[in-house]
């Protein structure tokens, strides 16, 4: 379909707008993590003061008040990092909320494009991680590196040229490990995700496999793609630990450089020992956050390469917007003008020129050959698409268009294949909204469902795939056709209701079709079968998305709905 689509309105946030909102937080764990820096040259200065001058005044009071105020500054630390940690967690918790407020629209956009929009809520889950976890104070403390690599060089330019070399050599090796493990990593991901997705897709169809003695291929398949994605990903994890390995070395070879030729300038009385051991302790802390950056170094590629996703879905146009205003309840006609469906990506229309008015009080019952464009119709009328050509309008005002909340309240809808989701029965009737208990009773009544719920182990509150639910498919269509007439809906769309159906339910559904059909609804149904075709008021017959024929059927006589006095009410 040429989708109909526009550029995202200003008022819709993109990512480099929340992102900006995150930089106060993010300015503040920066002031943190100096603070935090200051505070460790306090270590290193206690050692100077007590082997340097306090050893030879031999002043007890002197080695207490510095050990008073190594401690305050020692609680001064434990305070800032805890402050600090909890500004990641609440910034990282903002992050995550706004992001899945902001993506709500294109992970449902996904959805119905047949993507995974689980992906996405992994990014924003990954993306909040990285926030919270070490990975960013690994970042922050490289910006005052600089500051104790210039610490060492005011102890001695021994000290400071040999933290120098060791940082180069460090950050050598954080690009060669980028480099050399990057593939793999990428080659790991994508077999990981292929294979979780396969076996994923596969076992959600238990029935099928055990039925027909698949589950052998299947685990076939999934050893093959394993063993190629852990052959990827022990590569890297090799690699990586080569360079760690590599990094932990150099580390301990330059501490021994320095206590050796440390050991020479005290020797040498160009430095004393007080300096030795403050310039070793300075040196660890300037190296710790290099070391802990090429550790860290998959979690900072993860992070930009879930911000890159991010910030695509959310670039991506939206489908032109909705109306935010509630309208009355419908009561006149759905009017169907000349319209025309190009699919996204397609190049022929699955819809040909269909016009049709369905009025108050009428049913029609819509057939043809699989891949005709009967679903496809059905979904025009929900306003799901906007139609590449025509217009589809419920009492004058267009279906893609009107306000997804309220049009939502006016119309029933059960698509080809039942999805049940919301946990209970009644949460699923109910729409996931506030139920009111009398209406989903009522619905459960119309769709001939009501005693079945009754017989499960918690009625109503029961699960719908829980223990002991064992809901045939037919019951679940019921199910599905009750969600479609709660609250009463003024135009009902149902694809193929009768699917799972037998005799029995059938003749309840196409009653009480005809009973809302009386009281004014209106009802459009796709369907095959005979006693469906002959209860309708018009049966609408297409061939390859045109109207083939428009016909009026023979009359199919149903036994009237039972429904209790709550639903005739």
């Amino acid at each position: 379909m040429t989708e109909h689509l526009q550029t995202r309105s200003s008022h819709v946030p993109t990512l480099q707008s929340i992102m900006a909102k995150c930089i106060p937080g993010l300015m503040l764990c920066i002031l943190l993590s100096f603070v935090i820096s200051l505070t460790m040259f306090v270590p290193p200065l206690y050692m100077m003061k007590l082997f340097s001058g306090v050893t030879a005044s031999g002043s007890v009071a002197t080695v207490i008040g510095l050990s008073v105020l190594a401690g305050g500054a020692v609680l001064l630390y434990a305070v800032l990092d805890y402050l600090r940690s909890r500004t990641y967690h609440r910034l990282s918790s903002w992050l995550a909320g706004r992001l899945g407020d902001v993506a709500i629209e294109p992970i449902a956009a996904q959805s119905l494009r047949g993507g995974r929009p689980a992906e996405l809520l992994n990014d924003i889950g990954l993306l909040r991680d990285f926030v919270a976890g070490g990975a960013l104070t690994a970042g922050f403390d490289l910006l005052w590196v600089p500051m104790f690599l210039a610490a060492l060089f005011l102890l001695h330019p021994f000290f400071g040229w040999l933290g120098l070399g060791a940082g180069l050599a460090l950050l050598l090796l954080a690009a060669a490990n980028e480099l050399f493990t990057r593939a793999p990593a990428r080659e790991s991901s994508e077999r990981a995700e292929a294979a979780y997705r396969e076996i994923g897709d596969a076992l959600r169809f238990g029935e099928v496999i055990d039925a027909m003695g698949m589950l052998g291929g299947i685990a076939r398949r999934w050893r093959t793609q394993n063993t190629q994605m852990v052959a990827a990903n022990l590569r890297g994890a090799q690699r990586q630990a080569a360079a760690l390995s590599t990094a932990r070395g150099l580390r301990l070879t330059v501490q021994l450089a320095l206590f050796g030729g440390g050991t020479l300038l005290v020797i040498e009385q160009a430095a004393d020992f007080g300096t030795l051991l403050a310039s070793s302790i300075i040196l660890v802390r300037a190296l710790a956050p290099l070391e802990q950056l090429l550790d860290r170094w998959r979690h900072w590629n993860a992070a930009a390469g879930a911000t890159r996703r991010i910030a695509a879905a959310l670039a991506e146009p939206l489908r032109l917007e909705r109306s935010s205003m509630a309208l009355p309840r419908p009561h006149s006609s759905l009017t169907l003008n000349r319209v025309y469906f190009v699919p996204a990506g397609g190049n022929q229309p699955i819809v040909r020129g269909i016009s049709l008015e369905v009025g108050s009080g009428e049913f029609v019952c819509i057939t043809g050959a699989a891949a005709a464009g009967k679903t496809t119709l059905l979904q025009l009328m929900t306003g799901m698409w906007m139609p590449t050509a025509g217009s589809i309008t419920l009492d004058g005002h267009d279906t893609y268009s009107w306000s997804r909340d309220d049009f939502g309240r006016h119309v029933g809808y059960l698509p080809q294949s039942v999805q049940l989701f919301g946990g209970t029965v009644r949460t699923i009737i109910a729409r996931m909204s506030e139920d009111d208990p009398a209406a989903t009773v009522k619905a459960a009544e119309l769709a001939g469902v009501h005693d079945v719920i009754g017989r499960l182990p918690n009625g109503y509150d029961s699960p719908v795939d829980g223990p002991g639910a064992r809901l045939t498919g037919g019951q679940r269509q019921q199910i599905g056709i009750a969600r479609a007439l709660y609250g009463d809906p003024a135009l009902i769309l149902l694809d193929e209701p009768d699917g799972s159906l037998d005799g029995s339910a059938l003749n309840t559904l196409i009653a009480t079709l005809k009973w809302l059909r009386d009281r004014g609804r209106m009802i459009v149904v796709t369907s095959h079968r005979q006693e469906m075709l002959r209860s309708a008021d018009r049966v609408v017959l297409l061939d390859h998305g045109a109207v083939a024929r428009i016909a009026a059927p023979v009359p199919y006589a149903a036994p009237a709905p039972m429904l209790s006095t709550t639903a005739a009410s």
